[in-house]
């Protein structure tokens, strides 16, 4: 059988009906490219795949969903799939859980060039060029299960190269056991690789980030098929904005170090690595109990305002989103020590953060102490760890700030200033 190289794109992800989240106080200069994002990242996939002559497009589910973006997103989508059919490029789609088969409008069909797999099985495909078979493309649509279940996908072996397509958590020892030379998996929007030996299991993530969950570069694979079933991949950045989570540690700032240089500094770093991209920035600042006395609200929201005039409106711009001031990660062993009230309860307080929150039982305050709004009720209702032991600490500064009189603020190094309402 005669072998040829071929090429092809892994996309998935893109949320199309799904705006940037996490921000506020927006400027109206940044607006409209915050809107026009998703977008421009998802044509970016069908304009690589044009100028760099892919053979077939592989989408890994959550493109769009019809029912959300309208008739203007399913045109959108329909001039890319035309696009691609005009240059016979073929695309294989696995849907997920916004664009499973069943949500596409009965009465508009897809081009030829457009395949978009069952959810009740798998699938066989085989790509071919000039009648040639190149490739072969097993595939199921999401189908409501949380993991793919990789058996489904076992098939007789045949001479030329294997793709399999899936939307969910994968484990990447089941999936290994199946004979295939590249997983092309969807679900997961944070580029993601679970194995890079034979076969390759990868999620390439979405091509425009949502929110300060996603961070750093987003992108698609193109990848190269050799004639020996080599591969060569790339990750083609496709985001006009970038989250990013940028820390100050209290060790800088209790060297005296001015802080509006310490996030200059770390402002000029970011911006040399995100290649001419807008940055959308929450800031976290680590303080000690000394600059828990003197760094007020005041202080803070006169530095997020310099932060977004400095640099908010630039081209690129660097929004600052927020800055959280995280409490202080040691408190004075003296203050434990004390044979005191204070040092009571920073001893009972230190046996239930080492424990998580476990042991503490917090129903008799819930029923007979605490103010009766909703809110209250879930924050100290939760029992799951994160809930419990951030409890936890607010609680040991509250008592903190109470037994020593007010002394020092640390409850304010649990605020987020985020420029509205504070």
């Amino acid at each position: 059988m005669a072998k040829e190289s071929f090429r092809f794109i892994h996309a998935s992800d893109f949320h199309i009906e799904k705006p940037l989240g996490d921000l506020f106080d927006l400027p109206d200069h940044l607006r409209t490219a915050l809107v026009e994002a998703p977008w421009k990242a998802a044509d970016s996939v069908f304009e690589t795949a044009i100028v760099e002559n892919v053979d077939f497009v592989i989408l890994a589910g959550d493109i769009l969903n019809p029912n959300s973006t309208g008739a203007s997103g399913i045109a959108w989508l329909l001039d890319h799939f035309d696009a691609l059919h005009a240059r016979g490029i073929q695309v294989y789609w696995c849907g997920g859980q916004v664009d499973e088969p069943d949500r596409w409008p009965e009465a508009i069909a897809l081009p030829n060039n457009v395949h978009c797999f069952s959810k009740r099985q798998v699938e066989q495909l085989t790509f071919r060029r000039n009648g040639q078979p190149l490739a072969k493309i097993l595939g199921r649509s999401h189908d409501g299960r949380e993991s793919i279940y990789a058996a489904e996908y076992s098939h007789e072996i045949e001479d030329i190269f294997s793709i399999a397509v899936g939307y969910g958590k994968a484990d990447p020892e089941t999936l290994n056991n199946i004979r295939v030379d590249y997983w092309a998996l969807g679900g997961n929007h944070q580029p993601t690789t679970l194995q890079n030996d034979s076969p390759q299991i990868r999620y390439c993530g979405s091509p425009q980030a949502r929110n300060l969950d996603e961070t750093g570069a987003h992108s698609f694979h193109l990848i190269d098929v050799d004639v020996d079933r080599n591969l060569q991949i790339q990750s083609i950045e496709s985001d006009t904005f970038r989250y990013s989570r940028l820390f100050v540690d209290a060790a800088d700032l209790a060297l005296g170090r001015d802080l509006r240089q310490l996030l200059s500094k770390k402002i000029a770093k970011i911006q040399s690595e995100s290649s001419n991209r807008n940055l959308l920035v929450q800031w976290r600042i680590q303080l000690d109990v000394e600059q828990a006395s003197i760094v007020g609200p005041s202080a803070i929201e006169e530095t997020l305002a310099w932060l977004r005039r400095e640099f908010g409106h630039g081209h690129p711009a660097l929004w600052s989103t927020e800055i959280e001031l995280l409490a202080p990660k040691n408190l004075p062993q003296k203050w434990f020590d004390e044979d005191t009230i204070l040092g009571d309860f920073l001893r009972t307080s230190q046996t239930h953060r080492k424990s998580q929150g476990r042991e503490m039982n917090s129903k008799a305050i819930i029923e007979n102490e605490s103010p009766g709004t909703p809110a209250w009720q879930t924050l100290l209702s939760a029992n799951d760890v994160p809930s419990q032991t951030a409890m936890v600490e607010r609680a040991t500064l509250l008592g903190v700030d109470l037994l020593r009189g007010h002394q020092v603020d640390l409850l304010a190094a649990t605020r987020r200033f985020t420029g509205v309402g504070n």
